[in-house]
């Protein structure tokens, strides 16, 4: 993998919630999305998104058979309370005219997500891993979204004090 602490990330989070369902590499496909997806709570992708702004229909998160283009996240059912991208890029969207904002954030709230945990730049493989078990232990321990969000960027920031590290997530919909 090219990201080696992706599997560190999704294992310590699956493990923080008893009935948790972890697909890697080959078996996180867009089937198996559709089909968990509308009934979960919680989704966390480990993955990268690719934002085309040429083109911001085509931009698409990988999975393990396929690229989802948001044309595809438009047409599924997440009716999700989170949905976390942990992934590089996924936050990116393009202003149109008529100030309408396009990416892959439209598309999971056009999807149902109440709220969405998204990266603004290309994401260190280790920080992230770091945040995502300081946030979701924050989300365990009762902690608002927002607050979570908040305690986990504290605690990286401990860390790894540059900006690049404890900054690129942020945090849409209910907090």
């Amino acid at each position: 993998a090219q990201t080696p602490s992706i599997q560190m990330e999704v294992e310590a989070l699956a493990s923080m919630f008893p009935d948790a369902k972890l697909f890697l590499g080959e078996q996180a496909t867009e089937e198996v999305l559709r089909t968990h997806g509308r009934a979960s709570r919680i989704i966390h992708l480990a993955t990268h998104g690719y934002f085309r702004q040429d083109n911001p229909l085509f931009s698409s998160i990988r999975l393990g058979d396929s690229h989802l283009s948001l044309y595809d996240i438009y047409h599924l059912q997440l009716p999700a309370e989170l949905i976390v991208l942990s992934g590089c890029a996924t936050g990116l969207n393009v202003v149109t005219p008529g100030d309408e904002l396009i990416g892959l954030v439209r598309g999971l709230l056009q999807a149902g997500a109440q709220s969405l945990v998204l990266s603004l730049w290309d994401v260190h493989d280790e920080s992230t891993k770091d945040f995502m078990i300081a946030f979701y232990s924050r989300l365990q321990q009762g902690h608002a979204k927002a607050k979570a969000m908040q305690t986990a960027m504290i605690e990286v920031r401990e860390r790894y004090p540059h900006p690049y590290h404890w900054a690129p997530f942020s945090l849409i919909g209910k907090g």
